[in-house]
């Protein structure tokens, strides 16, 4: 056993706790600093503490703790696309970022649609250390499985992902009858929809298709115009009023990225509609008038959206209307990247600063430091099936990051994904994450922390 005193939540709370076997138990809080009563470590420091003593005693001197985060919405791209990431890198990203836990998107090769490719992206995950979790995509082609998938206990998968449109490929459907009569009444794993109208897209592409050969940082505001809210708005609306007349089970909105869609979700919520929301760091911290500086480096899917509407998402995000915090860290290499707009695929990365941007965006937004920890942690762990994690309290797993004040502009150098580049570049941040641990074992270590230090006696 472990026991660390002198440890402060993020409101400012002071706290003890002990860690056995990995798990916090007896967590008291404290009125202020104490003296150790007998010997005592530092939390963190230049000294080899893989091996604590049974009864050992842990000073964290007033230091920052926050629980492991939980990103439920990340793209490994291994198997398959390993040369822009892979699960070693990820987990290295994920720990730097403060996160224990992933749930991981289906649109790797293959994508991750039948058991078969479910085990085997399982055992790449499994080699990297990384507690994960993975959604299972849905076509034509598997529909009539797709309820085996995930009734299946053996399997580590936490929730459909609907790439909601008109079937164009493997992981397009749109056909939300039958999606219901192909998943068990007793599943409740949560359906996550990737929430576009194909049909106003592909409208809106026609019209603009002589623009997307353009290869200058500001033509890429015309993926803004193609993939728009309105397309955003129609399918939100859909499938909100397909989850309240037919499914009523749980259903989660990924990336939303208009302030519209914030309000018909909570307007759903209060009809009795099972649905959450998540929310990406890009949409709040960068709009349409990125694009100039930017170009192909903020091009997403769903895309970034007008400096208005920013506005309006930050009023509404700051009122806690929304359940989730999640990356949506998606990398590519900057080759693929610096290419026309019809070319550049979407996606950035960015679970690397998962905790600089959630603080960030808190500022932004005004929101409250513990609703945006629970937007990173205990609800993603609640709702997706990560049972005892996200909270530092008695029962859960010791997951922990060290957040200390840092006034620092992100540069590309602090990207661990193997692409090497972030839009975040030239943000200034105000905290960053030192150390972290999972199941009290210490699994990233900064240049202020330990090598190797564990809690798991």
């Amino acid at each position: 056993m472990a026991r660390i005193i002198n440890a402060v939540d993020a409101v400012g709370q002071w706290f003890s706790v002990s860690i056995i076997g990995g798990i916090f138990r007896d967590l008291q809080p404290q009125a202020g600093l104490i003296a150790a009563s007998g010997p005592c470590r530092p939390l963190m420091s230049a000294a080899d503490l893989s091996a604590l003593a049974a009864e050992a005693l842990v000073d964290a001197a007033g230091l920052t703790l926050v629980p492991g985060a939980v990103d439920v919405h990340v793209h490994s791209r291994d198997p398959g696309l390993t040369a822009k990431e892979d699960w070693h890198t990820l987990a290295q990203g994920a720990w730097r970022g403060g996160v224990v836990a992933v749930c991981d998107m289906p649109n790797t090769l293959p994508p991750t649609m039948t058991r078969e490719a479910v085990l085997f992206k399982a055992e790449r995950a499994a080699a990297s250390g990384l507690e994960f979790k993975l959604l299972v995509g849905v076509g034509a082609g598997n529909v009539n499985h797709v309820g085996e998938l995930l009734a299946a206990s053996d399997l580590p998968v936490c929730a459909l992902k609907v790439f909601y449109g008109r079937t164009t490929g493997e992981l397009m459907y749109d056909d939300l009858e039958t999606l219901a009569r192909s998943i068990p009444e007793t599943c409740n794993k949560p359906l996550v929809f990737h929430s576009e109208d194909q049909c106003t897209v592909d409208c809106n592409q026609t019209r603009l298709a002589s623009r997307l050969k353009d290869k200058d940082n500001s033509a890429f505001e015309v993926h803004s115009d193609i993939r728009s809210s309105a397309a955003a708005h129609q399918s939100t609306r859909v499938i909100l009023e397909w989850a309240r007349t037919t499914y009523k089970r749980p259903i989660h909105i990924a990336h939303v990225s208009t302030p519209l869609e914030i309000e018909l979700v909570a307007e759903a919520k209060a009809r009795g509609v099972l649905v959450t929301a998540e929310v990406a760091p890009h949409h709040l911290l960068f709009s349409t008038d990125d694009y100039a500086r930017l170009g192909p480096l903020v091009k997403k899917n769903p895309p970034l959206r007008s400096p208005a509407e920013l506005e309006q998402l930050h009023k509404l995000v700051g009122q806690g209307l929304v359940d989730i915090f999640a990356t949506d860290h998606a990398p590519h290499l900057l080759a693929e990247k610096y290419a026309s707009v019809g070319s550049s695929p979407s996606g950035v990365p960015g679970v690397e600063l998962f905790y600089p941007l959630l603080w960030t965006v808190a500022k932004r937004t005004g929101l409250p430091f513990a609703t945006a920890l629970a937007m990173g942690a205990s609800r993603p762990a609640e709702l997706f099936g990560f049972a005892q994690k996200g909270r530092i309290a008695n029962g859960f797993d010791a997951d922990f990051a060290v957040l200390v004040p840092s006034e620092h502009v992100i540069t590309q150098q602090d990207t661990v994904a193997k692409c090497g580049w972030t839009p975040y570049a030239g943000l200034h941040r105000t905290v960053d994450i030192v150390a972290t641990w999972n199941r009290g074992r210490q699994v990233y270590s900064g240049p202020d922390s330990s090598l190797g230090q564990s809690f798991e006696h």
